[in-house]
């Protein structure tokens, strides 16, 4: 992979670089911007003879790393002479190499190797303070260039900020003081993984239906599997979480059995082992027999030439995805917290691939892969969410195609994930072409026969979304006419009623839910998004009334089906179970700038692939926004800005709104809600939450009054359980039949009288639902 003078001549400047470290680069440590106390501290990690000259001019581009990414021998400056500047490139990566070393040693740091191979998993100096070890490692640092950027607080720079930023007193509590360096990452025996591996051979019945040529069998290669090291576990479904691997292994006699998908990434680089090349790093691994990847491809190496000797080496397996084969909703993760960033295939493609294919699911990639001969990766959480590690290991690649599940959700997928990557290198996989109930994956393709390598040259760019023909629309219409029950969106599976009324939920729309205070809006919401979050749709959750932690208290209750205050033993249990659930918090409360609020919204989608955004309530974000008349006006431009973000970006907003104060809750209609008519002309739907009987009652109402999707209006009757704080459907409420008093019983006669009771006592048996029709009696 490497030619021999080039690693020569790379370990002598290394060589030289550590020997002698040019004053320009080790000044670089020291910069203006530090205040005396910091210089202080860095000027310890310097030579001697680097210590005396502390006044450099931070604005001299030759010191200071390009936040771009660029390195030093890229750019220009008309502040030093030529001979100057070529001195300082020459030296340049070896002091920037020393320095990120030297440092990190300082803050007893151990970093990971990240998803690009000049790339480290550090801590990030602004959002690590405060979170457990197995979260604090979330910037990703560049060896090349020093810049950082952090997948979970986004914050980014260049070195000398990371260091700037590191030097603060809530960075500084956070080192160790009882042991030298942080422990390393979590590593698997190469034993473990082989007996995984022999298991999906053993299983007879798993092992044909993924490799069998019979009518619903896979026809996956045997090779094919061992090269991406799929194997079979076996888990007890009454064990919350897999805390040993063995156990995963041997199984037990209440065991069921499971694929196991390894994820893989970069072993190290050159950086954290010291070594000269990608070659002294294969062979250090040998002798250390920690060869995850290599010893696992071995077996199969006369026939699977594609990935290289040295390239085996260079990977590990960073993490076992463990899923149910015959139970869909036994999904878990080994290790749960520990785990470096790594995706299912990643060590297929070699270095020198400009191509590569982005599936929903692991048995995808494998047929793709074995068909096309195109290396193939599957998406790490979920099939449609691309986070932004996976984008940062998708970099190298010249085009990518996106080749997700062939259905309405699949195809929004795929779009939003082309333009995070850039449309103008990746290509949209259409499974079924023009077949409307064609296979909807790559692996049924493969088992119905399809060739593979025919669909992925039928692969489309995206087009541009503001322009369109009816072309374009064709194919669409016929299956929207064709095919009704397909387009509808993600169903409740707590609520079925609910479906049949509001018909799921979809993209690219605004629901306005509204209701009298205190009568649970925020409860039915919570549990509604719950719902959608567990059927994999991402949720961005706004909450300007109600505290996030009290929020997410009650979450966790109506997630875990029992309130977790008073079941404490089982509080972290659920709360990682929780963790895995695609949710994210606005940290947003009261009076909020709905530019702001915009804003973040816009960062969240691009960054988590947020299909489902919470606005609770639009009041309280707007109370202190405007005053008067003015307010109103405001109010509707927010609305308006909702609703053409919703349509922008092809999400789903709910925005939560009051009532009118002097409304009675008995007349409560569309034309109801606070504020002007506008709130709800620009809504797709418009739902209100009433009480059903007297104050003390748990039973509710959901009155669907606008439904733009296709008109269907109707209630839905829900009852609060205060255990689980959640509500469950129920059956209409009896109401009785009014009687039409035609004469004062004071003017009848006894007769009469005697009459009239017996006909009220007769009407009162005669119970109707709420339409008015009549129930027969049993």
């Amino acid at each position: 992979m490497f030619g021999t003078a080039m690693l020569r001549a790379a370990a002598v400047r290394r060589g030289l670089a550590r020997a002698s470290i040019h004053r320009h680069g080790a000044q670089r440590l020291i910069t203006t911007q530090h205040k005396p106390a910091q210089r202080r501290q860095l000027a310890t990690l310097m030579p001697a003879e680097a210590q005396d000259n502390t006044k450099l001019n931070d604005t001299d581009p030759w010191t200071k790393p390009d936040p771009f990414g660029h390195t030093a021998s890229t750019r220009t400056t008309h502040t030093c002479s030529k001979s100057a500047a070529e001195d300082i490139v020459q030296s340049d990566d070896g002091a920037l190499e020393h320095s990120i070393r030297d440092f990190l040693g300082s803050t007893r740091q151990r970093p990971r190797a990240g998803l690009k191979a000049d790339e480290l998993v550090v801590k990030c100096p602004v959002c690590s303070p405060g979170k457990p070890r197995r979260l604090a490692y979330s910037a990703h640092l560049s060896t090349q260039t020093g810049a950082f950027v952090c997948t979970n607080c986004f914050e980014q720079g260049s070195w000398d900020k990371y260091q700037e930023l590191a030097m603060r007193r809530n960075f500084q509590n956070t080192i160790p003081r009882t042991r030298a360096t942080d422990p390393p990452p979590f590593e698997f025996a190469e034993t473990t993984l082989v007996q995984l591996r022999t298991n999906l051979v053993a299983h007879e019945e798993i092992y044909a239906a993924l490799t069998g040529h019979e009518k619903g069998q896979l026809r996956l290669r045997p090779e094919i599997l061992a090269q991406y090291g799929v194997g079979l576990g076996f888990l007890d479904t009454g064990v919350p979480e897999i805390s040993d691997v063995q156990a995963l292994v041997k199984g037990s006699d209440h065991a069921v059995p499971c694929l196991v998908f390894p994820r893989t990434a970069f072993r190290t680089n050159s950086f954290i082992e010291g070594t000269s090349s990608l070659a002294d790093i294969a062979n250090s691994t040998a002798q250390q027999n920690k060869g995850v990847i290599s010893s696992m491809l071995s077996e199969m190496q006369a026939d699977s030439n594609s990935v290289s000797d040295s390239a085996q080496a260079e990977f590990r397996t960073v993490q076992l995805k463990v899923v149910g084969w015959n139970t869909a909703e036994l999904e878990m993760y080994v290790p749960v917290d520990e785990a470096q960033p790594g995706l299912f295939g990643f060590h297929i493609a070699g270095p020198d691939s400009s191509d590569v294919i982005l599936t929903s699911h692991e048995l995808d990639a494998v047929a793709a892969y074995q068909e096309t001969g195109v290396a193939a990766v599957s998406l790490p959480r979920g099939p449609y969410q691309l986070p932004l590690d996976a984008m940062r290991a998708l970099e190298r690649f010249e085009r990518v195609y996106v080749w997700l599940d062939d259905d309405h959700q699949g195809e929004e997928a795929a779009k939003l994930i082309a333009r995070k990557l850039g449309v103008d290198r990746c290509q949209i996989v259409r499974t079924r072409g023009n077949i409307p109930h064609g296979p909807r994956s790559a692996s049924i393709a493969l088992a119905r026969g399809y060739n593979l390598s025919d669909i992925l040259e039928q692969a489309q760019p995206v087009q541009h979304d503001k322009v369109l023909d009816f072309s374009a629309l064709r194919e669409a219409v016929k299956f929207e006419v064709t095919n009704p029950d397909l387009i509808r969106g993600v169903e409740s599976k707590e609520l079925p009623g609910w479906n049949a009324i509001y018909k799921g939920l979809r993209p690219g729309e605004l629901t306005i839910l509204s209701g009298p205070t205190g009568c649970g809006k925020t409860t039915v919401i919570s549990q509604m998004s719950l719902d959608f979050c567990k059927s994999g749709v991402s949720t961005l959750w706004g909450s300007f009334e109600i505290p996030n932690v009290r929020l997410a208290t009650r979450m966790m209750s109506q997630f875990a089906k029992r309130n977790i205050a008073q079941n404490v033993a089982e509080i972290d249990y659920w709360s990682r179970k929780f963790e895995q659930l695609p949710m994210y918090f606005l940290k947003f409360h009261g009076s909020t700038n709905p530019d702001t609020v915009l804003e973040t919204m816009r960062h969240a989608v691009y960054a988590y692939d947020v299909k489902h955004i919470v606005i609770d309530n639009l009041q309280f974000m707007m109370s202190m926004q405007a005053k008067g008349i003015d307010k109103y006006d405001a109010q509707d431009a927010a609305i308006a800005t909702f609703r053409q973000f919703a349509t922008d970006e092809n999400v789903h907003i709910t925005v939560v709104a009051h009532l009118r104060k002097d409304q009675p809750s008995a007349d409560v209609d569309i034309n109801s809600i606070f504020g002007s008519a506008k709130v709800t002309q620009e809504a797709d739907n418009v739902v209100i939450l009433q009480r059903q009987g007297n104050s003390d009652s748990m039973v509710r109402c959901i009155n669907v009054v606008k439904n733009r999707f296709d008109g269907t209006l109707g209630k839905v009757f829900i009852e609060y359980d205060r255990d689980t704080m959640a509500f469950t459907e129920v059956p209409p409420p009896r109401k009785r039949k009014g009687l039409k008093i035609v004469k004062s019983s004071s003017r009848l006669s006894m007769a009469d009288r005697l009459v009239a009771e017996m006909e009220a006592d007769a009407a009162s048996q005669r119970a109707v639902d709420a339409d008015g029709n009549e129930i027969p009696s049993s």
